[in-house]
């Protein structure tokens, strides 16, 4: 009893082993046409493998050629259209089989590709809207591994040779750009487009537009009976919200090719075009002649502008870190820039006017507008009483700006309201002895300082009327300024101060100028008893 069951054992065991490999493994589960993978929509990509793959009683050989391990997909179209399968890039010998049809050995072939891209395929054919298509993926004489399976409809309009024709002076025609490619041959400017035509029926204005749609459109105009020989006429991007408006001087019998693209996947559009003449568009932009400097003055360019503008405005603005504002009252062709201006950066705005409406166009200036000299943060003052016989001295404020900065002094003589002023002649010096012919008036001081960037004066605020000196039985000695000055007009300054020369002594300067001061003691503006003593340090030249 066990010999028997021993031998049944065996013959089961033989029975398992006649059986084919490829019979006990499980096959992909869209292997038959009956459990086909579902495609949807105008555009995807799937992935997938044909390994283990068989073919059906009644499947036709896809291309033409052999292959025996196909695997199958189902796509019903959503619109007419061109579409484009492929399997470029996957990793064995593709074949590819487009059908229609309800049955395996039923089917009625479509198109058919063996090798379009390398060793993979790629087909396109025409569409109808809500046609079911039956797509097999096979490998040549077998040929397993996994695949990239690319589908793709394109709009009716997608290629240029099947531009959709506009007639007559104006209308409105619905589109989309989902799915749409680019075509070999268009302008490299041009992305995922579809294409219209229009033959002028007179000469005249004409405009293109996508203003009714909410898709980000650019609308291209063109003429040429070729895709890659086209000539440009007309392009708009944004003129009317995201839409586009294109306007031109069309000629009668002429026909004119328009590209519609969007950005990113794409949507539905409305096209209108009609025979009004549109808003001014700028060719050429303005530009800014002059440079950005505190007190010149800039000239800008209107620009060249489609729509033969009847009128053209002009408005200034500068730019700062709080963002961009229009300048009060700067609405002419020109502008002078003045201190307001200067760390910012001076725009012009053209408005350009005609029947059809209004266009602007924008220029800016290169750079940052920079002073005309140093800033003044803090204005000049003069300390010191106004009288006659004392010492005014001036200080010069504060200064910022390109370094060095060098100051200069120059002292005015005002009248009784300080508002008209004469300069006092040779007095540049950061001091002043009040005299008697100063009486009466008002005293101020100049302060110019001066960079590369040019040179900027401010004044001090004048000084109380000058008042006679003071009738005192005793004479006092004011010390004079007297650096800088030949050994001959400082004895007489100080003599004139009531006070006398003291010790002078020499020494070698090579700043300054053999026979002048180099210093003194004590220091000029000191009220002291009357024949008080000035020393002097004079220069004998430099040391040979």
């Amino acid at each position: 009893m066990s010999q028997l069951k021993a031998i049944s054992v065996l013959l089961l065991l033989a029975a398992a082993l006649a059986v084919p490999a490829s019979a006990l493994a499980e096959g992909p589960s869209n292997d038959a046409f009956a459990a086909a993978a579902e495609l949807n929509g105008r555009s995807t990509v799937v992935s997938g493998v044909n390994k283990d793959a068989t073919k059906e009683t009644g499947e036709p050989n896809h291309a033409d050629k052999v292959g025996g391990v196909s695997v199958w997909y189902r796509w019903t179209a959503p619109a007419d259209g061109r579409a484009t399968l492929n399997t470029c890039g996957s990793g064995f010998d593709t074949l590819l089989g487009v059908y229609t049809g309800a049955s395996v050995d039923a089917l009625t072939s479509v198109v058919g590709n063996d090798d379009a891209c390398g060793l993979q395929s790629s087909v396109a054919f025409d569409t109808s809207e809500g046609e079911t298509y039956r797509i097999a993926v096979d490998g040549l004489q077998g040929a397993t591994g996994a695949f990239t399976l690319s589908l793709r409809l394109g709009p009716t309009n997608d290629d240029f040779a099947q531009a959709v024709e506009l007639v007559g002076d104006e209308g409105t025609s619905s589109g989309t750009t989902e799915g749409a490619s680019t075509e070999p041959g268009e302008p490299y400017y041009l992305g995922n487009s579809v294409w219209y035509s229009w033959t002028a029926p007179s000469t005249g204005p004409a405009t293109i537009e996508t203003c009714e749609s909410s898709l980000d459109t650019v609308v291209s105009v063109f003429t040429g009976s070729r895709v890659d020989s086209l000539t440009f006429v007309r392009w708009s991007d944004d003129s009317c919200g995201l839409g586009s408006r294109a306007s031109f001087d069309a000629t009668a019998g002429v026909r004119y090719s328009i590209a519609v693209e969007s950005y990113g996947s794409g949507g539905e559009f409305i096209l209108a075009w009609n025979r009004k003449p549109g808003p001014p568009e700028p060719i050429t932009y303005p530009t800014i002649a002059g440079t950005a400097r505190e007190g010149q003055t800039l000239t800008g360019t209107s620009g060249v502008w489609t729509g033969a503008p009847s009128s053209l405005a002009y408005q200034w603005g500068r730019c700062g870190e709080n963002g961009c504002d229009p300048i009060a009252g700067a609405a002419s062709q020109t502008y002078a820039l003045t201190s307001a201006d200067v760390g910012h950066y001076v725009y012009l705005v053209v408005t350009a006017t005609n029947a059809g409406g209004s266009g602007q166009a924008y220029a800016e200036t290169n750079s940052s507008v920079r002073p005309s000299g140093p800033s003044n943060t803090a204005p000049p003052l003069v300390s010191g009483e106004a009288r006659v016989g004392e010492v005014l001295l001036a200080t010069p404020g504060t200064w910022t700006g390109i370094q060095p900065i060098q100051l200069a002094y120059k002292w005015q003589a005002c009248d009784g309201s300080g508002t008209s002023c004469q300069d006092l002649a040779g007095e540049t010096a950061g001091v002043l002895e009040v005299s008697p012919a100063h009486v009466g008036t008002r005293l101020r001081v100049i302060v110019s300082a001066t960079n590369e960037d040019g040179t900027r004066s401010v004044a001090s605020e004048p000084t109380a009327v000058v008042a006679k000196a003071v009738q005192t039985t005793v004479p006092r000695c004011v010390v004079p300024k007297v650096r800088g000055k030949s050994l001959r007009t400082a004895r007489a300054a100080i003599k004139r101060g009531n006070c006398r020369v003291g010790r002078v002594r020499m020494t070698f300067s090579s700043r300054v100028k053999a026979g002048r001061v180099v210093s003194q003691t004590p220091r000029a503006g000191r009220r002291l008893a009357a024949g008080a003593r000035v020393n002097l340090l004079v220069s004998k030249g430099k040391r040979r």
